[in-house]
This record gives C-alpha cells, sequence and structure tokens, in this order.
C-alpha cells in the first residue's frame, strides 16, 4: 500500500510537519474542540515546546502524533508527516510499526511508565534487541552504556533493580535512555519534569538537551512551565482551548510577544 509522503521533509530537517489538524473528543452529548487547525513543525536536532496551561490541548497533540489517542477521539482534518510520512493516511496495523520506529514519548510519571515487573536491565535489554539486530550479550552492554550516557552511576547494580527502588529522576533518565535506543527522528517529552525538584529537574533538561546534540533527535517538549522553555527551547509554540495563538524563536516569543495570553503566561511566571 502506497502511503502518502511530502518530498523533502527529511531534506528540510522537520522530522515532524502537522498540518490543519483538528481533533475531537465525542461525547455523549457534545463534541468537545480539543485541537482546531493546528500547524507546528519539529526540527531535527531542535527542541520545539508547545507551552499552556493544562486542558489547552498540548498533550492531545502528543497522543495524536504517536497514534495513541483515546478512543472518542476523532480527527476530521490534517496531516501529521513522521520522518517524511503522513502518518494518519496509514493503517492501524502499519501505523504502531511505522511510528515506534520513528518516535518515542516519556511521560510526566516515569515509574508508572516502567514495568514494575521487570528490572531496569530487562526494560532496557528488551528494548534494544526489538530495535537492534544483536545478541542478548552485546545489548547487555549497550544497555550500560545507554545509562551511562544518561548519568547514571553504578550502571551494573542498577540494571538488577525494579522502577519502585528508583527515585522520580533516575526513572526519568532510565525512560530517556531506553527512548534514545533507537536514535529516534522524533521524542516527545510530556511534562517530564512537572513532579520532579528544581535539581532534578535541571538534570532531565541537561539529558534532553544532550540527547539532541548526540543524536540529532527533535524533541518535542509538551509544559505549562515557561521557566523549563526558557532554559531548554529554541522554537516555542503558545496553545490555548486548542488553538496555537502564537509561534516563534525562543526570542520572539520572550523578547517580543504579540498575542495578549502568551503576555500573560509571561507576566504570571515572572
Amino acid at each position: 500500500m502506497q502511503y502518502k509522503t511530502k518530498q523533502g521533509v527529511q531534506s528540510e530537517n522537520k522530522a515532524l510537519e502537522i498540518r490543519s489538524l483538528s481533533l475531537d473528543y465525542i461525547m455523549p452529548d457534545q463534541s468537545i474542540h480539543a485541537v482546531v487547525d493546528l500547524n507546528l513543525v519539529a526540527r531535527t536536532g531542535k527542541i520545539t515546546a508547545i507551552v499552556g496551561e493544562s486542558g489547552s490541548g498540548k498533550s492531545t497533540v502528543a497522543l495524536a502524533v504517536m497514534g495513541i489517542q483515546d478512543k472518542n477521539a476523532v480527527i476530521s482534518n490534517g496531516e501529521i508527516y513522521l520522518a517524511g510520512t503522513d502518518i494518519l493516511s496509514m493503517p492501524k496495523k502499519g501505523l504502531r510499526s511505522y511510528v515506534s520506529n520513528h518516535a518515542s514519548i516519556i511521560f510526566q510519571d516515569p515509574i508508572d511508565s516502567l514495568n514494575p515487573l521487570l528490572t531496569v536491565g530487562e526494560q532496557l535489554v528488551e528494548a534494544i534487541l526489538i530495535h537492534e539486530k544483536t545478541t542478548k550479550k552485546q545489548a547487555f552492554t549497550i544497555a550500560l552504556n545507554q545509562l551511562l550516557a544518561v548519568s547514571l552511576p553504578q550502571p551494573e547494580e542498577l540494571m538488577k533493580k525494579y522502577p519502585f527502588m528508583l527515585s522520580g529522576g533516575m526513572c526519568q533518565r532510565v525512560m530517556i535512555a531506553i527512548a534514545s535506543v533507537f536514535r529516534p527522528a522524533l521524542l516527545i517529552a510530556d511534562e517530564p519534569t512537572t513532579a520532579l525538584d528544581v535539581t532534578v529537574q535541571a538534570q532531565i533538561l541537561h539529558q534532553l538537551d544532550s540527547m539532541r546534540k548526540r543524536k540529532g533527535t527533535a524533541i518535542l517538549l509538551i509544559t505549562h512551565d515557561l521557566g523549563v522553555v526558557a532554559e531548554i527551547a529554541d522554537d516555542v509554540c503558545v496553545m490555548k482551548d486548542g488553538y496555537i495563538v502564537e509561534s516563534g524563536t525562543i526570542d520572539d516569543i520572550f523578547s517580543n510577544p504579540q498575542h495578549t495570553y502568551t503576555r500573560q503566561l509571561l507576566a504570571a511566571a515572572l
């Protein structure tokens, strides 16, 4: 089957391009317009932040890109080009495989995102064996190096531990290690630092920044925290009530905001 592709997406350094996306939640008595005519680009090796209050539609966009939106979510219009292919033109069977080979996502609560019944090592090795043609022994060595790459000490001991034995910050770094195993074109980080203290938050942001620099990954950062955006983002999309009301470079948004809502967010963050 032929899937809809956009010529030149990768050559233009666009790991993700969303065009005119509209998504509704169908409720028994009404339809909620969660995303309306949204346009967005996440560039290779750059961090693009979607910022806005809770309920603005940020996480809905992330889930749509990953193809894991709720059952009552209906995409009424738009295109989502991931690594050059419109995933909305793909059947569900092909969609899951394609997305898993080109994108990863890390969520707000990393402990719940990891399998509580498997050790850190088992989960890392499993991810490596899925995406790499290698032996289990070689996968174990790769897993150790992945943990070292995200600045986790004593990786041999860490591999033997279960998620509940680790702090939230350590679990989040494990998630980053797993997500970066196969060099995804796109990493979505959905509120990755919300539950962490300031010191650990800075460590996680450093790891995300390091990943995009080392591997050229495009990172789509979902957050309500303008402090986080100022620290790490290259480009910013401000979202309100399902709409992107303003977008631009970090300098554009922070130095010369055009929309009233953007100015309100900046004022509240000061």
